[in-house]
C-alpha cells in the first residue's frame, strides 16, 4: 500500500466500478438469502428488516437492529424448548422413552416420593413455566427428586428459582434431591452455596442413586438434613443420568 498505493488514482473508475460490483455480488451470498425464505416466518421478518434498514437507513443501525431482533427471537425459543414436568403425577403417561433404560417408569418409587424432571435451560425467561410446573405439587412431599439430567444451563434467575425451591421444601419439611446435575448447573449451585444446603448426600449421578437415597430417607424418622457426613462420589459421578 505503501509503495503502490499512489499509483491507484490511474485506475479506471470503471475498472474498480466492476470489481467492486464483482465483491458485492461475492459478499450477497444470495443462494443463503434465497434458502432463508424457506425457513420460519420469524427468520424471514428479521432477514427483510435488517435487509431494508441496510438500504433506507444506515448499515449500522441494520446490524443493531437485527443482533436485538435475533436475541429475542433466540429467547423465545429457548423458553419454548424449556420444560418441566412432574413424572409422578400420572407415571403412565409419561412421554419417554420406553427404551430408555434410565426411564423413571421402569422404576418403582417410594410412597411420598414426587419426581420432577427440567429439560433444556433455566433462565430468565422459563422461570415462570418452572415455578407454574411445582405448582401441580398437591401436597408437600417427604422427598423431591429434581431430575436434571436434560437440564444443560441455569442463569441468575434460574439459581433463584432453585433456592426458593429449597427453601420451600425445607419449610414443607421435604428433602429436595437432585438428580444427574451437568457440570455447568453444578458449578453455579455449588459456588452459590446452594449445595452445600442441600446437601452433597442429596446430590446423586443418576435416578437409582437419587431414588436409592429417598429410601434411605423415607427409612428415617424424619427429614436427612446433614450435609456433614458428604459423599464427594456422588458429586463426581454427576450427569450419567
Amino acid at each position: 500500500m505503501l509503495v503502490f498505493g499512489s499509483w491507484a488514482e490511474y485506475i479506471p473508475m470503471a475498472s474498480l466500478a466492476a470489481i467492486l460490483i464483482v465483491v458485492a455480488h461475492n459478499m450477497s451470498e444470495w443462494h443463503a438469502f434465497v434458502k432463508t425464505f424457506r425457513g420460519p416466518r420469524s427468520d424471514i421478518a428479521i432477514l427483510l428488516t435488517t435487509f431494508l434498514l441496510t438500504l433506507l437507513v444506515d448499515l449500522t443501525i441494520a446490524i443493531e437492529v437485527g443482533v436485538i431482533l435475533a436475541a429475542f427471537l433466540f429467547l423465545r425459543q429457548m423458553a419454548g424448548v424449556t420444560q418441566t414436568q412432574l413424572i409422578t403425577k400420572d407415571i403412565e403417561e409419561v412421554e419417554e422413552d420406553r427404551d430408555d433404560v434410565n426411564s423413571i417408569a421402569k422404576r418403582t418409587l417410594p410412597d411420598g416420593v414426587e419426581v420432577f424432571e427440567i429439560y433444556g435451560s433455566l433462565f430468565y425467561a422459563a422461570v415462570d413455566q418452572f415455578k407454574d410446573s411445582l405448582r401441580l405439587v398437591e401436597k408437600p412431599a417427604k422427598v423431591l427428586i429434581l431430575r436434571t439430567r436434560n437440564l444443560l444451563a441455569v442463569d441468575a434467575s434460574g439459581l433463584q428459582a432453585l433456592e426458593d425451591l429449597y427453601e420451600r421444601t425445607k419449610k414443607e419439611g421435604t428433602v429436595l434431591v437432585i438428580s444427574g446435575i451437568h457440570k455447568q448447573p453444578l458449578y453455579l449451585l455449588n459456588s452459590s452455596g446452594l449445595i452445600d444446603r442441600i446437601g452433597l448426600d442429596n446430590v446423586c449421578g443418576s435416578i437409582d442413586e437419587a431414588i436409592e437415597r429417598a429410601r434411605r430417607i423415607m427409612g428415617t424418622e424424619g427429614p436427612d438434613t446433614s450435609s456433614g457426613k458428604s459423599q464427594h462420589q456422588n458429586a463426581t459421578t454427576v450427569g450419567k443420568s
